[in-house]
């Protein structure tokens, strides 16, 4: 039997918590021109003007020098900073039941905040490892948009 695990990492950045949340809610499809690891993020169904709940975007990235693809579907919550992208298809399904990255930006002072990123799964096989390695890649994107945003 099974049962949903976490791993967390938190990620320390030098902008506004805001200034970061509603780029990322806003403005993802910028994020193949910020860092190397995502190659294209397009929309499924809804459009980039709809950041709700049936808004599903496609994700091509690499992870481990492999090309790999991930559908989601976005949670967002404006008065705690909080998002959730929940898999609903893609090739981490194929490890995995279940699988869910949660940013939580967290203001810490001015021009100051710590993203707490939180991935929740559900492993098919207890051999699998564990998504250390998405959450690698997640923190890398977190600070290549940090610098990203610092500059525009």
């Amino acid at each position: 039997m099974s049962c949903v695990q976490k791993i967390m990492e938190p990620v320390e950045m030098n902008i506004d918590s805001e200034k970061y949340y509603y780029f990322i809610k806003n403005n993802v499809y910028h994020i193949p021109n910020i860092t190397s690891t995502i190659q294209d993020v397009a929309v499924h169904e809804g459009d980039w003007d709809n950041s709700s709940h049936d808004c599903i975007k496609v994700w091509n990235y690499t992870i481990d020098g492999k090309a790999e693809v991930l559908k989601e579907q976005p949670e967002f919550d404006d008065e705690t900073l909080k998002i959730s992208f929940i898999a609903v298809e893609g090739d981490l399904l194929k490890k995995y039941k279940r699988f869910k990255i949660i940013p939580e930006i967290v203001p810490k002072g001015p021009q100051q905040c710590v993203v707490y990123i939180t991935i929740e799964y559900e492993k098919y096989d207890p051999t699998t490892p564990d998504p250390y390695n998405y959450l690698q890649l997640i923190a890398k994107f977190i600070k290549d948009a940090e610098a990203y945003l610092i500059h525009n």
